[in-house]
C-alpha cells in the first residue's frame, strides 16, 4: 500500500540515481513519472511508469556508461537480472534490474545507431541514445482513497 504521490517521488529519486550512475551530461527527455491503473483493480491499484532517454553524446561514452551502470546499480540496492545484447536485429546493449526495496524494475537500452543499417538510420533520422523504462509493481492506494491521477 502506498500513496500515489509517494510512489511518484520514489520514481523520481530512482531515475535521478540511474542518471547519476550513467554519469553523462547530454540531452534528456522531460516528462516525469506517470500513473496507470492495474487491471486487477483499476479503482484502487496503480502502477508508476517513468520512461525517459538520454542522447546527444558520443556512442563510445554511452556504451561505457552501460558498463558503469552494471557495476554501480548494485551498490544502490539494485539487482541486475540481465546484461547483454537484446534480441533485436541491431543487438542493442540492454540492462534489466530490480529494486526489491522499492518494488521497481528498470529496463535500460543503449540504442546504437552504428548498429543499424545506413538505410534505416537515414530513413528514421535515428540518433543514438540510452532509453530508460522505470516501472513499479502494482500498489494499492490507502483505504478510503481511489486512483484518480491517470
Amino acid at each position: 500500500m502506498r500513496d500515489v504521490d509517494d510512489s511518484r517521488n520514489v520514481a523520481k529519486e530512482l531515475s535521478s540515481q540511474i542518471l547519476d550512475a550513467i554519469d553523462l551530461k547530454g540531452k534528456t527527455s522531460e516528462p516525469g513519472p506517470g500513473v496507470s491503473p492495474c487491471e486487477e483493480d483499476p479503482k484502487h491499484q496503480y502502477q508508476i511508469r517513468h520512461p525517459w532517454s538520454l542522447w546527444g553524446l558520443p556512442e563510445q561514452d554511452m556504451e561505457r556508461s552501460m558498463e558503469r551502470l552494471k557495476d554501480e546499480l548494485p551498490k544502490h540496492g539494485w539487482k541486475v537480472a540481465s546484461y547483454g545484447r537484446d534480441k533485436s536485429v541491431a543487438k542493442n546493449l540492454e540492462l534489466i534490474a530490480e529494486s526489491t526495496k522499492f518494488k521497481f524494475s528498470v529496463n535500460i537500452t543503449f540504442m546504437d545507431k552504428r548498429r543499424s543499417s545506413k538505410e534505416t538510420a537515414a530513413r528514421s533520422g535515428k540518433t543514438s541514445g540510452i532509453m530508460v523504462d522505470l516501472v513499479s509493481a502494482c500498489f494499492r492506494v490507502p483505504d478510503g482513497k481511489s486512483v484518480d491521477q491517470y
